[in-house]
């Protein structure tokens, strides 16, 4: 069990540069999106495997070989939306539940394709069998149709909503690749919600070669903050970094099609390191289907290469061992999850967990949680016109707890 996080830097990460900026020219406005790309090839090409550099770097041919390809895992992305229609999806199992209409631009368009190639392409992906969620992020340009409707003054589309819907979905892994700044309870009750039910959650943390924990999900506690080494297992020059990182993965380079150039291009990124470990957490799960949420995560940080080591603020507990975790069996590890303090006074805390649990949040916080009652004594709440969940006071387990 991982309970120290000293600051205490890897050897393969001391190696490599940490304070470089990231290219100018960002094609996609989210902190947590790949740089900027650049045409390399011809735009009726096909990409396949060997174009990719994390699938021989992580041996995913040998996995496959093997079976391990997420079969029967529900994975939900929070990105831009997936053209279903390119070649390298062909074949995938993927399904838009965004909760109401949103227009995106073709940059968003790209990122979200590349996110759901890069976990389910019958070519390339991570975990090709998976069942692949989306859920559409919104960014300045974005437009939202009259079904965006508001509750409480949360909004269909809100990051709370997005994760709240997705496991309302089934999907047992969520990963979020782009930035937030968003502080409510709102996400704060959806995060508990993911912890008390067993849905594990991967984000990036940003590629302005800062620390930028303060503006990425990684930040929350139970969320899997993920940065970028490269394929020299170095960090990687434009990752960020914080109190928030959990592991590092390979950020490229990726090659994607690009639907904003009309072209084949290449790209590089922590939004690419955190669906890597998210499917990487999917093959564990397949793998591992006895195994609890809590002990996934002790698998991912006690496999993770350098985890000897301690924790750091660039590549957390090492970089994610994707042999390791299918060849450790996470049952010898306890039922704890390891990111529950990250240190700092993160939130939610375990008790706030436990007060989601019981049924105890103030119901007009939660953000379209299907799942919610009220069980708590506020008797006003059987009442209140805001409150749309089921409301049976009195009868939360805390009461009843000895």
């Amino acid at each position: 069990m991982v309970t120290s996080r000293h600051t205490t830097l890897a050897n393969a990460l001391r190696k490599g540069t940490r304070h470089a900026a990231i290219a100018s020219g960002c094609v996609i406005a989210l902190a947590g999106s790949a740089l900027a790309a650049t045409p390399t090839y011809a735009d009726d090409r096909q990409i396949t495997a060997a174009d990719q550099a994390y699938f021989s770097y992580y041996h995913l041919d040998a996995a496959r070989a093997k079976g391990y390809t997420g079969k029967g895992v529900t994975i939900a992305i929070i990105d831009g939306p997936v053209d279903v229609s390119v070649p390298e999806l062909a074949g995938a199992n993927i399904v838009d539940k965004t909760p109401c209409s949103v227009e995106a631009t073709d940059e968003l368009k790209t990122h979200g394709t590349s996110i759901a190639s890069l976990l389910v392409s019958r070519d390339y992906g991570v975990v090709p069998d998976a069942t692949l969620l989306s859920y559409q992020v919104l960014d300045p340009t974005s437009r939202v149709g009259d079904d965006c409707s508001f509750r409480n003054n949360l909004r269909l589309t809100d990051l709370s909503s997005l994760i709240n819907h997705a496991i309302n979905d089934g999907a047992s892994i969520i990963n979020y690749s782009s930035s937030t700044r968003a502080q409510g309870n709102d996400l704060k009750w959806a995060i508990a919600r993911a912890m008390n039910q067993g849905v594990l959650i991967t984000a990036s943390v940003g590629n302005n070669a800062t620390d930028e924990n303060s503006t990425h999900l990684s930040q929350w506690s139970g969320v899997v903050g993920v940065s970028a080494i490269d394929t020299d297992g170095k960090f990687a020059s434009y990752s960020s970094w914080g109190e928030g990182v959990t592991t590092t993965a390979v950020g490229g380079p990726f090659t994607e099609r690009n639907l904003l150039l009309g072209s084949i291009s290449q790209t590089q990124g922590t939004s690419i390191s955190a669906p890597i470990v998210a499917g990487a957490l999917a093959q564990a799960r397949a793998k591992w289907p006895n195994a609890t949420a809590n002990q996934l995560l002790q698998l991912l940080v006690n496999t993770a290469v350098g985890h000897e080591n301690g924790w750091n603020q660039y590549g957390g507990y090492g970089a994610a061992n994707l042999g390791g975790m299918l060849n450790t069996d996470p049952s010898q590890y306890p039922d704890e999850n390891p990111l529950a303090d990250k240190g700092g006074g993160t939130s939610p805390t375990p008790a706030e967990v436990q007060q989601y649990a019981d049924g105890l949040v103030d119901p007009t916080e939660i953000a379209f949680d299907n799942s919610y009652a009220y069980r708590g004594l506020d008797e006003s709440q059987a009442t209140n016109k805001d409150n749309p969940y089921p409301t049976h006071l009195g009868t939360s387990p805390r009461f009843h707890r000895k």
